[in-house]
Parts: structure tokens; sequence; C-alpha cells
């Protein structure tokens, strides 16, 4: 799906050449945004999947101590 088609045969002159110049300025813009929205995205993953690394080492070092315990008891 391609990039729709403006008319701008509507447009005479100067206005023409600011409108386009306009749409180009927003395209950039959005790329732009679009990009920092994926680094932040990004950036969110890689902290959220240590937040999830940490938990689960220390969930899993809890529960090895409490079945360590179990067995001892035994």
């Amino acid at each position: 799906m391609g990039m729709p088609q403006l008319n701008t045969a509507a447009v005479p002159g100067a206005d023409h050449e600011e409108a386009l110049a306009e749409v180009r300025q927003l395209i950039t813009d959005l790329r732009d945004a679009a990009q920092d929205g994926r680094d932040l995205a990004r950036r969110y993953a890689e902290v959220l999947q240590k937040v999830v690394e940490e938990y689960c080492v220390e969930f899993e070092n809890r529960a090895e101590a409490a079945l360590a315990r179990l067995e001892a008891v035994r």
C-alpha cells in the first residue's frame, strides 16, 4: 500500500510549494515520532525483561531454599 496521492492541481503557485513543504515536514515528523515510539518501546521491553529475570531468579532462590528446608525436616 503506497502513499495516498495529493491533488495539488487546485493549489496555485507559491501556495502549492508551501503545501508540499508542509506535507513533507509532516511526513518527516511522523517518521521521527514512529522511530521515537519504537525506541521507547524497545527500552521499556528491555527494562521489563530485566525485572522479570530478577523476579524469576529471586523466586527460584526462595523456592530452592524452601524445598531444602522441607527436605531437611524429613
